[in-house]
């Protein structure tokens, strides 16, 4: 049973003054640590904690952004937990991590899903992401505006066969299990009102939006966010200059040169109203780590970061009984300069 990384796991390495230990990653047999732990005064047995050891190695890539793509992941990630005894390693744990900082002790995503959209809204043209663990297939139903509905089925591996033109009644054989992201873009077929892959519901709410958010929840898996408000851009700058030795009898003689500028780009993206259910799930956005801007007409997707220093859990009560919005700052990850 896959553990989340957050909650502490603790490994009894067994009776002595100390004893060299190391951590394997099971799949590769790769050591990503090897150490020596000491008794603490007053036990009997050795104890070592390797969460912090093992949370680089938990990483959910952005997906491919393609049609019916599902992108796999080695998550849940296997460590060992082997102890020097006698000039043989001894193993003397083995767990399973997943990539959760929920630090929600009733929730098990393993089991429970990983896929929290705020709101669920979207545009046709953005790609809808789903993660799942340990899944043969992700199924898609696609409702249209005339009530009827059609089904896609992406498979967790593609044969070495497969066409890749397909229409809204494919279906695809799988190989095996596996987790990972699937993605799927409901613009290939007109007069989508909403698309559901497991407990998520995505509708259709715009044509004409500009930008959207996608990010990694607390849970460790992969979800998008629609801007359905203003948009505000605006470039930062740190600005450098030095003194220059000039003539002040001619007026176009410089004194001071700006010879290079620092460009931090951001945004100001205003949300739409949100239900009290869907500002509760902000944080799974705002606290991300992982966060890209999808630009929807281009169709890139640019790395960046949230400069927020607090989340608000806002309700309609806390709120002096308004609907709820938020005012989300981004800025581009990417060094730029002036010269």
């Amino acid at each position: 049973m896959a553990v989340p990384i957050w909650k502490d796991y603790v490994v009894n390495l067994g009776v002595d003054t100390y004893i060299d230990y190391r951590v394997v990653i099971q799949d590769t047999g790769d050591i990503i640590f090897s150490g020596r732990s000491f008794v603490r005064p007053g036990d009997t047995y050795i104890y070592v904690r390797i969460n912090d050891i093992c949370a680089d190695y938990l990483e959910n890539v952005l997906p491919t952004l393609s049609q019916a793509e599902f992108s796999e992941l080695s998550l849940p990630l296997t460590f060992n937990v082997q102890a020097l005894r006698n000039g043989s390693w001894v193993d003397r744990a083995s767990v399973q991590f997943l990539n959760d900082w929920s630090y929600d002790y009733g929730y098990n995503p393993a089991t429970m899903g990983m896929s929290f959209p705020i709101n669920g809204h979207i545009d046709p043209r953005m790609p809808i992401v789903w993660t799942g663990l340990n899944v043969s297939e992700v199924n898609a139903t696609i409702y249209f505006t005339d009530g009827t509905s059609s089904q896609v089925i992406i498979p967790v591996e593609i044969t070495d066969d497969f066409n890749a033109d397909f229409n809204a009644d494919f279906s695809r054989s799988v190989r095996s299990a596996g987790s990972g992201t699937a993605v799927f873009f409901a613009s290939d077929w007109d007069n989508v009102d909403r698309v559901v892959i497991g407990r998520s519901t995505f509708r259709v709410v715009t044509e004409c939006a500009k930008y959207a958010l996608y990010y990694v929840n607390a849970y460790g898996g992969w979800d998008c966010f629609l801007i359905e408000g203003n948009t505000l851009e605006a470039d930062t700058l740190k600005r450098f200059t030095r003194e220059m030795v000039y003539d002040n009898r001619d007026i176009q003689n410089r004194g001071v040169q700006n010879y290079v500028n620092e460009i931090t780009k951001g945004f100001t993206f205003y949300s739409g109203w949100l239900l009290d259910d869907q500002g509760e799930r902000m944080h799974h956005l705002i606290n991300s780590t992982d966060v890209y801007l999808y630009d929807i007409a281009r169709g890139q997707m640019i790395p960046v970061t949230i400069p927020t220093t607090s989340c608000e859990y806002r309700t309609y009560k806390n709120q002096g009984n308004k609907l709820v919005n938020y005012t989300i700052q981004v800025q581009i990850a990417q060094n730029r300069i002036r010269r």
